[in-house]
């Protein structure tokens, strides 16, 4: 295997049998331990690429980006040097934006990823100019407090705030400024996973994505809320994989493309 970047601290050591490599991307103020727990779970022949951003996780204190074509060039940059296996790209909630934005860029370069999956978030040219990123601290807190997802030991230490508050600001300034309305579809398969109780993910929204892609969409609900994969990711991997293996034509169709 090349040199693994900074961008991919915890990826799984290379496998002689691997078939597919799974890059991960977190949430708003997320990092790449988020994805830990998956080690245990994705199959022999996957390997698993957390990705992490700068000024996150291992690389707090590196400047923070927020523009996304800026930060799709980047990680396409890195990925497209280790495009020897196809790639899925996942990304939850802030992490599926950057995985379009990621793709769309990767395609440019001759690099069509296997599989997008994104999870959690309405396509990105249908949501509306919220302006989270604008709010005082405070206003940040209760966004973060109402997703769930962020630790109580952060939520209520102010040192860890003062630290984690910029991260999350600025991620939100990322996905809030990021209009990709115009551009054109990709041509990798879409997948979407949802809770069935998240209050910001509608319907409409979410089959939005079928509109950016030229190959096969499928809509899928798991039992919980924003953060539903936290305490389904068996389930989650299971139905990635799945979806994975018949884009790579080693598993037979689908019965159905919408849940």
């Amino acid at each position: 295997m090349k040199h693994v970047s900074a961008w991919f601290p915890r990826c799984t050591p290379s496998r002689a049998d691997a078939r597919w490599r799974l890059v991960c991307l977190a949430f708003a103020g997320g990092a790449a331990a988020y994805f830990r727990p998956w080690e245990d779970i994705v199959p022999r022949g996957t390997e698993l690429w957390p990705v992490e951003l700068p000024g996150h996780g291992a690389r707090f204190g590196e400047p923070l980006i927020d523009d996304m074509d800026a930060l799709a060039h980047d990680l396409a940059a890195a990925l497209a040097a280790h495009a020897d296996l196809p790639l899925v790209l996942f990304g939850h909630s802030m992490g599926s934006a950057i995985a379009f934005a990621t793709a769309r860029v990767l395609e440019a370069r001759g690099v069509r990823p296997a599989a997008l999956v994104c999870s959690g978030r309405i396509a990105p040219h249908r949501v509306k100019a919220p302006d989270i990123h604008k709010r005082p601290d405070h206003g940040i807190v209760q966004e973060m407090t109402r997703l769930g997802g962020t630790p109580e030991e952060v939520l209520e230490n102010r040192e860890l705030l003062d630290l984690f508050l910029p991260v999350v600001r600025n991620d939100y300034r990322l996905i809030e400024t990021y209009h990709p309305a115009g551009e054109p579809k990709i041509a990798a398969p879409i997948q979407v996973f949802c809770g069935d109780r998240d209050e910001d993910a509608s319907r409409a929204g979410l089959l939005a994505w079928a509109e950016l892609t030229q190959a096969e969409f499928r809509l899928d609900y798991f039992s919980g809320d924003h953060f539903y994969l936290t305490d389904r990711r068996d389930q989650v991997v299971a139905a990635l994989v799945d979806f994975v293996e018949q884009a790579l034509g080693t598993a037979r169709a689908p019965t159905a493309a919408i849940a």
